[in-house]
C-alpha cells in the first residue's frame, strides 16, 4: 500500500514511491533551491538534518554527476557565495539573488548576466533610456536610493528588517526577513515608481535579530518586478532546448513551488509542508483530484493490473508533485536515491 502524504487533503505521493519512478527515470536537469532544501540547517552540507555527521549528500551529489544529471542551484545567495559553493559541490552553473543572476562556469570563462524584469520598461535614472542604470551603480544601489524600503519598514513596524549579514555584497536584489502580509505589501510596492516585488524564501531561524512579536521569520528579497526564481529556471530551460519531462524542480518554499510551473516534476522536502503558504501554492498547481482517488484505491489493492494503471494515471499528471519523508538535507538525499534507483530500472 502507498503511504499517501496527506497535507490539508493534499495527497503528494512520497517520491521512493514506484508510481514515481517512470517520471524520475527522464530526468536529466535538476534545479535546486540551497538552504531549506539542499543543505542541512545552518547551510552544512556535511550533516544530517539533525546535525549528525554525515558524507550522504555528498556521496548523492557525486553519484548523480556520474550518472549524467545535471544540478543546477536556484538560491538567494548572491553571487560571490554561490560561486564558492558551485566549486565545493563540482556544479556548472547557478541561478542567484532569486533569479536575477545566472552564472555558467568559472573565473575568465564564466558567462555571467543579470535579469531585471519590467525595469526594461521605465525610466531608472533621469536623462537615459527605459531600462539602463548609471555606469557607477548597480540594480541593489538602484534600490536603495528609491526609499521603497524605507516605506516598507514604515508600513511593518518591528515585523521587518534588513537581512544581516547575509544581505550584504549584492549586486540586484536586497534581502530582508521577518513577517509580513504579503497582499499589503504588494499594494504597497505597485505604488512605487521603480518596479519592485516583495519574494518569499521561505521560513529561516536567525540567532539575532530586532523583530517583535514574530514567531515565524520569512526570508523575503526585494526584486525586480517580473523577475523570480520561476522565470528564470523558464529561461534556462528554453536556453538548454531541454523538454520538461528532462526537468524537475525540488525545494521548501513558496518560490520554489512556483519552478514547478516550468519543469516537468515538483519535489517538495517534508519541511516545506510546515508552511501554510507553500501548502496554499501546492494546492494552487491544480493537481486533478480525480486522478488522485482513482490511483488511491488500486494501491491498496494487491492485484497487478490495478497497481499498473494506478501507477500508469501518475506517470501521465500534468506537473506532478512528489514530497519526500524527511527534511531539508536527509530529505534531498532521499529524493536523489529515487531518482538513481529511477534510472538504473530505465
Amino acid at each position: 500500500m502507498e503511504d499517501f502524504n496527506d497535507i490539508n487533503e493534499l495527497r503528494l505521493l512520497p517520491v521512493g514511491s514506484p508510481a514515481a519512478t517512470p517520471i524520475l527515470s527522464r530526468v536529466t536537469h535538476v534545479y535546486t533551491d540551497l538552504d531549506g532544501t539542499l543543505l542541512a540547517p545552518g547551510g552544512r552540507l556535511l550533516t544530517t538534518h539533525s546535525g549528525k555527521p554525515s558524507s550522504m549528500l555528498a556521496q548523492a551529489l557525486t553519484a548523480l554527476k556520474v550518472a549524467g544529471v545535471e544540478v543546477i542551484l536556484v538560491t538567494g545567495r548572491n553571487r560571490i557565495q554561490a560561486t564558492e559553493i558551485l566549486r565545493l559541490l563540482d556544479l556548472n552553473s547557478f541561478i542567484g539573488e532569486m533569479g536575477t543572476v545566472l552564472q555558467i562556469g568559472f573565473g575568465a570563462d564564466a558567462e555571467i548576466s543579470y535579469a531585471l524584469g519590467h525595469w526594461s520598461e521605465v525610466v531608472l535614472c533621469e536623462g537615459l533610456a527605459p531600462g539602463e542604470i548609471p555606469d557607477d551603480l548597480t540594480p541593489y544601489e538602484v534600490i536603495s536610493k528609491s526609499g521603497a524600503i524605507d516605506r516598507l519598514f514604515e508600513a511593518f513596524p518591528n515585523k521587518l528588517e534588513h537581512h544581516r549579514p547575509y544581505g550584504d555584497s549584492r549586486e540586484v536584489t536586497q534581502m530582508l526577513r521577518g513577517s509580513v502580509d504579503m497582499a499589503t505589501a504588494k499594494a504597497l510596492l505597485s505604488q512605487e515608481i521603480l518596479p519592485l516585488e516583495l519574494l518569499d524564501n521561505g521560513i529561516i531561524h536567525p540567532k539575532v535579530h530586532t523583530l517583535v512579536g514574530v514567531d515565524e521569520i520569512h526570508a523575503y528579497h526585494l526584486v525586480p518586478r517580473g523577475t523570480s526564481k520561476s522565470s528564470a529556471v523558464a529561461a534556462d530551460i528554453a536556453r538548454r532546448k531541454l523538454e520538461p519531462e528532462q526537468t524537475l524542480a525540488i525545494g521548501d518554499a513558496v518560490s520554489d513551488v512556483l519552478m514547478g510551473e516550468h519543469t516537468g516534476s515538483l519535489v517538495v522536502v517534508q519541511n516545506a509542508l510546515k508552511n501554510q503558504s507553500v501548502i496554499s501554492a501546492i494546492s494552487a498547481r491544480r493537481i486533478e483530484s480525480d486522478n488522485l482517488t482513482k490511483a488511491s484505491d488500486p494501491l491498496m489493492s494487491s492485484r497487478q493490473d490495478q497497481v499498473a494503471d494506478c501507477f500508469q494515471s501518475w506517470s501521465e499528471l500534468k506537473r506532478p508533485t512528489f514530497s519526500t519523508k524527511n527534511e531539508t538535507a536527509d530529505g534531498w538525499v532521499e529524493f536523489a536515491r529515487a531518482l538513481l534507483l529511477a534510472k538504473e530500472l530505465g
